[in-house]
């Protein structure tokens, strides 16, 4: 149960730090705007421009392996965070957990602020997303296991 409480939270956090890249439609991230409060948009302004100010000066420190490894396509996205996490220095892993710390932090905070109708409205959108038919299907038909556990993308016809 802790880890679909964790889950949510994650979801729900990120639906609001990056609302407008995740909708296909900027309407709905409206709908969800529209339910804030002005404390709470302003709040949540902030913090995304620190995040990205954050991401910026962590990008500005990768090397050029580091960035080979990015670009690689032929290995999966685990497979790169893995390789990626073997070639960070202790600057990078530091930037790296500050902004995990503050991302917590900004959950926390946001969270208090919350009234109990934003909390149903927000698990209501949530629940929609998840119970969603087309969601996590691909153009070319669902995902299928490989020989390893793993999930495949489906061949192209």
């Amino acid at each position: 149960m802790k880890i679909k409480t964790i889950i949510l939270q994650i979801s729900f956090m990120s639906l609001m730090m990056f609302g407008s890249a995740i909708f296909a439609q900027e309407s709905n991230y409206k709908l969800i705007t529209k339910e804030l409060t002005k404390e709470q948009k302003v709040l949540l302004q902030k913090e995304r421009e620190i995040m990205k100010a954050n991401r910026d000066a962590f990008k500005a420190t990768l090397t050029k392996e580091q960035l080979a490894i990015l670009k690689d396509k032929t290995i999966s996205r685990s497979e790169v965070r893995l390789r990626l996490m073997k070639t960070f220095t202790k600057t990078q892993k530091d930037l790296v957990r500050n902004q995990q710390v503050r991302l917590r932090k900004t959950r926390e905070s946001f969270r208090k602020t919350l009234t109990r109708e934003q909390r149903k409205m927000l698990k209501e959108r949530i629940d929609k997303i998840r119970k969603a038919k087309d969601r996590g299907e691909l153009k070319n038909g669902p995902r299928e296991r490989n020989s390893d556990g793993r999930k495949t993308r489906p061949k192209k016809n």
